[in-house]
Parts: C-alpha cells; structure tokens; sequence
C-alpha cells in the first residue's frame, strides 16, 4: 500500500512539476492551469462592469467558487509531493522539507492567492477589500513560463544595482524639488510652497510624464525644469538597461548551458575535460529538425558540421541508405577539403542536432588544433566518406 502511494505521488509530482517538459498529460495540466488563470484575471476584470456583474452574477460565482476549488486542490498536492525533490541523503527530513516548501516564494504566492477567497466565504469577516489580491494569481504563470522565471532571477540577482538606481534616482527627485522650492516658492506657493508638494513635480518631469498640472514660470525656475528633463532621460533609463542587460545575459546563460550539456552527451567529445567541452560550446549552435525534413543536398557547399544528440538522420546516396543513430556525425570531411555534399542527409525522425559553421569550424580548428585531429582520426577509422557511424549500416533504397 505505502509503494502505491509512493507511486501515485511520483506521478501526480511528474505532472505538477514536471509538466510541460514531460509527458502529454503535463503538459495538458500546464495548459489547463494557464488557460484557468487567464480565465480569472479576464472574470475579474469583467465583473467590474456593472451590466456584466448584475447579468452573470450567479455564473461569475460558481466561476470563482469552481477556480478557488482547483486552485486549493493544487495548492495541498504540490505540498504533498514536494518530498519528490528530496535526495537520499537529504538531512531536512520529509517534515522538515514541507515546512521549508510552504515557504518557497511561489507556495506563497498560491497561498496568498486563494487565502483572502476562502476568508470570506468560509470565515465570514468582510475582506472585500483583499480581493484585489485574487490578482496575484497572474503570478501563477511563473509556473509554466520560463521567460517569466528568468527574469524574476535577474530581478533578483540585480538587486543592488536596482537598489542603487533607485537611491540616486530619489536623491535626483529632492535634490530637484529643493531647488523648486527655493525658485518658484514665492510666486507659486500652492504648487512649490514645499519641498514635499514640490516632489509631485520633480517625479512627473524626471519621469519624462509631464502632466503639465504644475509648471515652472519664472526664467530660472524653466532652466532649471529643462535640465531636470535631461537628467531624467539618463537616469531613469538605468534600470531598463540594467534588467534588459541582465536578461539578455540570462537567456545566454541558459542556452549556453543547454548547449554544454549537449556537447557533453556526445560520444565524441565525451571524454574531454570541462574546460576543453566549454570551448567548443560556444561555437556549436542546437538545431531541431522535424521528421521528413532535408538537413543536406548533395552538391550543396559544405559550409556546416553536424553532430547528432538524439533521432536518426538517413544518408542517401544513388540507391544505398546509410541511417546515422545518436553520436554520429556528418559533414566534416567536405568541411576539411571544402568540397560539397556527396549525399542527401534527411531526417527520418525528430532530431537535436549540434551545428558547427565553417567560420566557427576555422576559428574553433585553429585555435584547438587537437579537436581537427580527433574529427580527422574518427572519421578516418569509420571508413566512410564523410560522416562518423560504425560501417555496417547500408542498406539498398
């Protein structure tokens, strides 16, 4: 009995954390919980017009009522399998991972989204006013999008930089309405007769806003506001640069790493050290190839190396088929001796090939002439024209 557990909680963990990465029916939970967030927000929203609330009140309801219901199911099993995660040799214990799971920012957020809810239906107390917490399950999306996750790690990981911004851009904003206040306090006390009304305007003209409510009218006090404007371009232009930078480095960061691993799993490079399998990841680039599809003509320019880390890739050639299984590699023979394509290489199943270009190719070779030699060595000992796979595999058309 406590194995069959274990084993519906593996599989309830697969499918919840798991998810679209998965198997089918990941991804269709992953689908189903976006879809059913979407739907919320939109409700939410709807029911602020007043015709659609007095027309679906009892459909709006039943909605929330519904939603609230999955959204509490899903809350108490991701509690309950998050002991998937633990290792062996794990020291918290199952308990003691639970507490510290409860506790993880997006446990959070899935608490906080449904606990106003469930406040003021079950309890009683008027918390109408925490309903706008029922937007928060927006944030559940960071579940199922990683774009969403990197740049909630980049927010993170560039705090103090924001945090600085944020500093200077406070000091530029008193700064500006001390100066306000000294120039245009007398002739326009209601607007600038203090340091603090006079922030409303330094923040509007830094910000580049300009609601014009309050403008400066003497000749000093315009001077003033035009530098202030041009401050305000550069300074408060910081942070989007800080976050895009740091977004872009993310994005990189991840694809580099994906690529890494790739290159590792290849049986050619399997053996080389860490350092060795870096240098060569920043040349090759991951390429999905769908069934059916040409990867190479024959006669084409053998501008390109491919590797293949998973599916299998035909060589046609007149009437014989060569099949290229995981680890094979083709193409690097007419890349050493520029030559062309003697053969058709066609995808004959999804596959997740590495993609070396000739220029990458150059600067990789001469840089790492050790690697042109293994690529010379294993194609050489494989004895067939341009591609590495144990010989053997032919077969008539």
């Amino acid at each position: 009995m406590a194995r069959q557990s274990k084993t519906i909680r593996r599989r309830v963990f697969e499918m919840m954390e798991v998810g679209g990465t998965g198997t089918l029916v990941g991804r269709a939970f992953d689908l189903f919980m976006i879809l059913l967030v979407v739907a919320n927000i939109t409700a939410m929203a709807a029911a602020t017009i007043y015709t659609v609330r007095r027309s679906y009140f009892e459909e709006l309801f039943y909605f929330e009522v519904f939603s609230l219901a999955v959204f509490i199911i899903e809350y108490l099993l991701r509690f309950w399998v998050c002991v998937e995660y633990l290792s062996d040799n794990d020291r918290h214990g199952k308990f003691g991972f639970r507490l510290q799971f409860l506790f993880s920012p997006l446990m959070i957020i899935d608490f906080l989204a449904i606990a106003p809810i469930v406040g003021f239906f079950f309890v009683g107390v008027d918390l109408r006013f925490l309903l706008i917490l029922r937007l928060l399950r927006i944030f559940k999306l960071t579940r199922y999008s990683p774009a969403l996750s990197s740049l909630g790690r980049v927010i993170y990981e560039e705090r103090r930089a924001l945090t600085a911004t944020m500093i200077i851009m406070m000091g530029m904003v008193l700064f500006s309405a001390a100066i306000m206040y000294y120039v245009e306090g007398e002739v326009q006390p209601d607007a600038f007769g203090n340091i603090p009304i006079a922030m409303w305007w330094s923040l509007t003209t830094l910000t580049t806003v300009g609601y014009g409510d309050v403008v400066p009218v003497t000749v000093i006090g315009k001077l003033f506001g035009g530098i202030v404007m041009i401050f305000g371009l550069a300074m408060y232009a910081l942070p989007i640069g800080i976050i895009a930078s740091g977004f872009s480095n993310e994005i990189h960061r991840q694809d580099f790493v994906v690529r890494w691993g790739l290159v590792a799993g290849v049986p050619l490079f399997s053996d080389l050290d860490a350092a060795m399998i870096t240098n060569i990841a920043k040349y090759l680039r991951s390429r999905v190839v769908q069934e059916g599809k040409l990867i190479a003509r024959a006669g084409d320019r053998a501008d390109k190396m491919y590797l293949i880390v998973s599916g299998e890739v035909a060589r046609r050639s007149g009437r014989d088929i060569v099949r290229l299984q995981e680890g094979a590699f083709f193409g690097v023979k007419s890349l050493i001796e520029n030559s062309n394509f003697t053969a058709n290489y066609v995808a004959t199943s999804r596959c997740q090939l590495l993609v070396l270009e000739v220029n990458d190719y150059q600067h990789l070779m001469a840089n790492f002439p050790e690697i042109e030699e293994r690529l010379k060595k294993e194609y050489e000992s494989f004895g067939h024209e341009d591609y590495g796979q144990p010989e053997g595999e032919a077969e008539p058309a």
